[in-house]
């Protein structure tokens, strides 16, 4: 989950502290020589804040991390600890809907696996956590155990860096020992600490937004809305002669994620692009606990399903594409050229989809009259099991609002 909080840890001094206390048998994040505190190892409190520059309170490095409280990280089970995860996401994160909800959801009932959680304690205080849920990746047909970040959060007075840096080096080392690769969506300003806990910057993702009604975004009386209206009249014959490429296709609405779209993932999941497994079944738990429309394009022939699209309500009046999926760069081509003006229709004043892949399904979304509008998300990637797998480029991943966290 992109929060807040992520972008406070870096810059945020550390409070002074008591003599530190022994770490407990845990995994404590002050190396030791000698049986002292290690400097070199402590000092990675100053990692660089929002301004550019080093965090902290302006005391030489060492003798700032000698006065840093002992920080240890445990594994800690989902139920037994649902009550000190919902407390530190209650005050340091920016949470939709019931924090109950989100913790059976994300980390229990996800049908790759149950999710895993970390708690960062200071003198045995439950002060910060990292979590990340189980995604199955599949790349030419091999499924890939991946994990998905998410829930960094750390409490206001313990936002110096190094608990921040802490949570992420144990997140990457689980990565490391039990998953085939990792990746999330951390807040853009968060990433240099993601980078010094040995994080790959895979790329970012853009919003590609494409206006239905001028006249939303233009004043309602005079020229303008002259303007608007010739504006609006322009892109409806845009639609229809996209609208007469795609004859062969219709437009169908379901209720639910049926039998047509496992048959529709069983026969591109071997294609050579890394893409989250879209089953009937996943997909109707990640989109159960939020309101949308499934916009399901068909061969008219055969009633194939040949792409599809999940539409949810966004702000001031427009519409996001959470999901775009198809059997090839064509098949996304004609439906968008079926959505789009359905979602005119809608009523919406402008339609949006965020991704991050393919170059070719950028093209078509250029062609179709999308541009880039607002701030990228940046998307980080850990090596696993497979180091390979972290290398590969951003042109090589197919990533949609689908994998997020919320």
């Amino acid at each position: 989950m992109r929060t807040p909080s992520e972008a406070q840890c870096l810059g945020q001094p550390a409070p002074a502290a008591t003599a530190p206390a022994a770490p407990p048998a845990a995994v404590a994040t002050g190396a030791r020589a000698g049986g002292r505190l290690d400097p070199r190892r402590t000092g990675e409190a100053a990692l660089t804040g929002g301004d550019g520059q080093p965090a902290g309170s302006g005391e030489p490095p060492g003798a700032r991390a000698l006065a840093l409280p002992m920080y240890s990280i445990s594994e800690t089970d989902i139920h037994d600890s649902g009550a000190v995860l919902q407390r530190l996401w209650a005050d340091n994160l920016d949470v939709r809907g019931s924090l109950d909800t989100k913790l059976r959801w994300f980390y229990c009932d996800g049908p790759h696996g149950r999710g895993r959680a970390l708690v960062l304690r200071a003198h045995d205080a439950a002060v910060g956590c990292a979590g990340f849920g189980v995604r199955t990746l599949v790349q030419r047909g091999a499924p890939l155990r991946a994990a998905l970040f998410a829930d960094l959060a750390i409490d206001r007075r313990h936002r110096s860096g190094l608990p921040a840096l802490t949570l992420l080096r144990s997140i990457r080392d689980e990565v490391t020992r039990d998953f085939d690769l990792g990746y999330g969506f951390p807040n853009g300003k968060a990433i240099a600490v993601y980078r010094r806990a040995g994080f790959v910057e895979l790329g970012r993702m853009f919003r590609y937004v494409r206006v239905l009604h001028c006249g939303h975004y233009l004043a309602a009386a005079g020229p303008q809305r002259r303007v608007a209206a010739a504006a609006d009249h322009a892109l409806a014959a845009i639609e229809h002669l996209h609208a007469l490429r795609a004859r062969r296709f219709e437009l169908d609405w379901p209720v639910r994620f049926d039998a047509r779209f496992d048959r529709l993932w069983q026969a591109v999941r071997t294609a050579d692009r890394i893409a989250c497994e879209r089953s009937a079944a996943f997909l109707g738990w990640r989109f159960a606990h939020e309101p949308h429309r499934i916009a399901a394009v068909l061969h008219r022939d055969t009633g194939a399903l040949a792409a599809y699209g999940v539409l949810r309500p966004a702000d001031h009046g427009s519409i996001d594409l959470v999901d775009l999926f198809g059997a090839s760069a064509r098949d996304i081509d004609m439906a968008l050229a079926l959505i789009v003006p359905a979602a005119r229709q809608l009523g919406s004043a402008a339609i949006g989809f965020r991704f991050l892949g393919d170059p070719r399904v950028i093209r078509v979304l250029r062609a179709h009259g999308f541009v880039r509008r607002g701030e990228p998300r940046s998307i980080v990637v850990a090596p696993g099991r497979d180091r390979a797998l972290a290398a590969q480029p951003a042109a090589a991943w197919y990533l949609t609002d689908l994998d997020e966290d919320t």
